[in-house]
């Protein structure tokens, strides 16, 4: 198989990570999981989506090896993408996270309710009081006042 070689010590919880946060990738995933291998068919699919983008996620999920490259024999210069086990597996904890999204949506009730899960209570920090200024230090804080003209002379040039 034409599987690439993922990228050295990068977990699986960075791979999603990098994935979910870039537009089309989980779309680009399903389209291929169901079978439209080849990107000018997603693209035609997905009017927003431009072969730029396509070419960069199909790039990404191949460095990460979600993805398999398989070129049609000549003279066709079309390339197939096919899911490896572990995109495979990828796509499910994707679909689960959706699945989950929608619970939620559904239930109309926080995610915390839901869920059972107890909500963290984080105390409000104790105000501190403002440090007491002193009459030298207000006047320290004044811009540059003007002198007034009595106190103006003739080594006073302005410029």
């Amino acid at each position: 198989m034409n599987y690439a070689p993922p990228i050295p010590r990068l977990g699986v919880a960075a791979i999603t990570e990098n994935l979910l946060k870039r537009k089309w990738s989980a779309a680009i995933l399903r389209y291929i999981a169901k079978g439209v291998s080849d990107p000018a068919e997603i693209t035609r699919h997905e009017v927003d989506l431009s072969t730029k983008v396509m070419s960069e996620r199909l790039r990404s999920m191949l460095r990460y090896g979600l993805l398999a490259r398989f070129p049609r024999p000549s003279p066709s210069t079309v390339v197939e993408y096919r899911l490896t086990p572990l995109g495979k597996k990828l796509l499910e904890m994707i679909d689960a996270i959706d699945e989950l999204d929608q619970q939620l949506i559904n239930s109309g009730k926080p995610g915390e309710e839901n869920l059972r899960i107890a909500p963290v209570m984080i105390p409000d920090p104790k105000p501190v009081p403002p440090a007491p200024v002193s009459k030298k230090s207000k006047k320290s804080h004044r811009s540059n006042p003007k002198p007034a003209p009595s106190q103006l002379t003739s080594t006073h040039v302005s410029s």
